[in-house]
């Protein structure tokens, strides 16, 4: 838009209105509340989260610990799937490991298409010797909290645009309404004149 129209609400001419004013104030006060409050709350939520998963991480790394397992079943050579990343798919495979206490423990977890009876492949068992995933490491920390910001950066805008988008509708009504009450006062006054 040229820089007339929107100075317009600002100079004092014939046809402006408080609610012209009203409108240009209430717009700048939320295009500011946005240009400090989304980055402000992307910060927030950031760290937020940072620090959360990082205590996660903690904790899952106090109650995991790795084992090498035996494979013992072949994987299909290519399972014709692939992820997002272009890497082949995993595939559900039996393995087999030797406990702390010497027992033989067999379970069924996901490993590349390919793997062959006789591989060996990390598993990660918690304290009650159940399989579990590996713990959080750092880059899914940091993925979570920028994910995290950028999500609270982007609510705080939004919000920011339903809050213009609101004040737009309520001053064209009202501006509309002022409209209307002066032609109903003008209107009489301007049939005579033309009849």
């Amino acid at each position: 838009m040229p820089a007339a129209v929107w100075t317009r609400r600002w100079r004092e001419h014939p046809l402006r209105r408080r609610v012209d004013v009203v409108e240009a104030r209430l717009l700048l006060l939320v295009g500011a509340a946005v240009a400090v409050g989304a980055p402000a709350a992307g910060t927030t939520a950031g760290w937020s989260a940072y620090a959360h998963d990082r205590a996660t991480a903690a904790v899952q790394e106090a109650t995991r610990h790795p084992v090498r397992a035996d494979v013992v079943e072949d994987a299909p050579a290519s399972s014709g799937r692939a992820d997002a990343s272009g890497r082949l798919a995993k595939v559900p495979l039996e393995v087999r490991w030797t406990t702390a206490g010497g027992k033989r423990a067999t379970a069924t977890v996901l490993l590349p298409a390919g793997t062959g009876r006789g591989d060996r492949a990390e598993i990660w068992l918690d304290r009650q010797g159940s399989v579990v995933g590996a713990p959080l490491n750092g880059r899914g920390v940091w993925a979570g909290a920028v994910s995290a910001g950028l999500l609270g950066g982007a609510v705080t805008v939004g919000a920011g645009a339903v809050a213009a988008t609101a004040v737009r509708v309520t001053c064209r009504r009202r501006r509309a309404a002022g409209w209307a009450r002066e032609w109903d006062l003008v209107e009489p006054e301007w049939r005579r004149r033309h009849a």
